[in-house]
C-alpha cells in the first residue's frame, strides 16, 4: 500500500493502483506499473492479420496518382487508400484454409461511373503480356478512339497493375496490344484484367492528368 508524506498534495511511496511512488535526492516522482498487451495468436486471428497484411500490400503496389485515377471522387472523411483497402477485404476467398483477396474474380475497382465495357482477356508469354477485347456494344461503338487504361492482375503473385493501352477501344472485332511481362510475372502465372475508360482520345504516358471517365459494371454478388 502507497504511503503519502506530505498531504495530499505531496508525494508518496509504494503502490496505489497501476501508479508506483517513490523518491529520489529529496524529488518525488511517479511512474507506471508494466502493461502486458494482449495479444492472442488464435488461427482465426492470425489468419485474418495475414489477409489485412496482404490486402494492405495490394494497395501499397499502386501511387498516389493511380489512386486518384481510380477513385476520382473521394468519399467523405475516407482516403482513396482506405476506400481500396475496403473494397479488396470485402472480397474474400478461402484456400487451403487461408483467405485471400479474390483477384480471380475482382470486376472492378474505384467508385467511377459504371459502364459495360468490352470484357479483356489477359495472358503472358516467355515475354510478352498480351491484352485483348472483341465485344461489340452500342458503347464502344460510341467510343471507338478512345485509349483506356487495364487494371492487371497477376492472381498467382498476388501483384497489381494499370496498364495504358497503345490502341483504341475501336468500333468493332479483337483488338490488342502486347508489353513486355518481366515486370508483371512469367507465363506460368494466372492473370485477370478489366477495361477503365479514359475519355483520352491520345495514348497515355504517366498519370500527370488521367482521371477514370467509366469502369465496367460491378459484377453480383455471388450466393453463398
Amino acid at each position: 500500500m502507497g504511503k503519502i508524506k506530505q498531504g495530499i498534495l505531496g508525494g508518496f511511496k509504494g503502490k496505489v493502483g497501476t501508479v508506483i511512488g517513490a523518491s529520489w535526492n529529496g524529488i518525488a516522482y511517479m511512474r507506471g506499473l508494466p502493461q502486458s498487451i494482449k495479444n492472442p495468436k488464435t488461427s482465426a486471428q492470425q489468419a485474418q492479420r495475414a489477409f489485412f497484411a496482404e490486402v494492405q500490400d495490394l494497395v501499397g503496389q499502386l501511387t498516389y496518382e493511380q489512386l486518384r485515377f481510380l477513385f476520382p471522387n473521394p468519399e467523405k472523411e475516407m482516403s482513396r487508400r482506405n476506400a481500396m483497402v475496403k473494397q479488396l477485404a470485402a472480397l474474400p476467398v478461402m484456400e487451403e484454409g487461408a483467405k485471400h483477396v479474390d483477384l480471380a474474380n475482382l470486376g472492378t475497382i474505384g467508385n467511377a461511373p459504371t459502364a459495360d465495357l468490352p470484357d479483356v482477356t489477359v495472358t503472358a508469354s516467355r515475354s510478352s503480356l498480351n491484352i485483348t477485347w472483341n465485344k461489340e456494344n452500342d458503347w464502344r461503338t460510341a467510343h471507338a478512339d478512345e485509349y483506356p487504361t487495364i487494371f492487371v492482375a497477376n492472381v498467382t503473385r498476388k501483384k497489381i497493375f494499370l496498364v495504358h493501352s497503345t490502341v483504341t477501344i475501336g468500333a468493332s472485332g479483337e483488338q490488342s496490344f502486347s508489353c513486355e511481362s518481366a515486370a508483371y510475372g512469367i507465363g506460368s502465372d494466372e492473370y485477370v484484367g478489366f477495361m477503365l475508360s479514359t475519355g483520352k482520345k491520345i495514348p497515355l504516358v504517366g498519370f500527370g492528368t488521367l482521371g477514370v471517365v467509366n469502369r465496367p459494371a460491378r459484377p453480383p454478388k455471388k450466393n453463398n
